[in-house]
């Protein structure tokens, strides 16, 4: 926990914060330190989720996209190879 606080800017050691979780009464910058370190280390969660679902949402429309690109291109090889049958079978007879 001492290493989220410090990614949002407070400072608190880990044996500081374990004696506050056993009962200990915070300092007066601590009272107000560790609540918004609280607020902060979830907003970044927040902010991390919502990047990996974007991140998510758009993979899978490069993979319909793929997908889709690759259906066409198989309908136009298969429109070419009927062409060419029936081209050829017209010029026999």
């Amino acid at each position: 926990m001492s290493r989220r606080f410090a990614g949002v800017g407070v400072h608190i050691r880990s044996a500081r914060l374990r004696e506050m979780l056993a009962g200990a009464p915070p300092v007066a910058a601590e009272s107000i330190d560790v609540p918004f370190a609280l607020a902060a280390t979830e907003f970044k969660r927040e902010q991390r989720r919502a990047r990996y679902r974007r991140a998510r949402h758009r993979a899978a429309q490069a993979a319909l996209m793929a997908g889709l690109v690759l259906a066409a291109l198989n309908l136009l090889a298969l429109f070419g190879y009927a062409f060419v049958t029936l081209a050829l079978h017209n010029s026999v007879q």
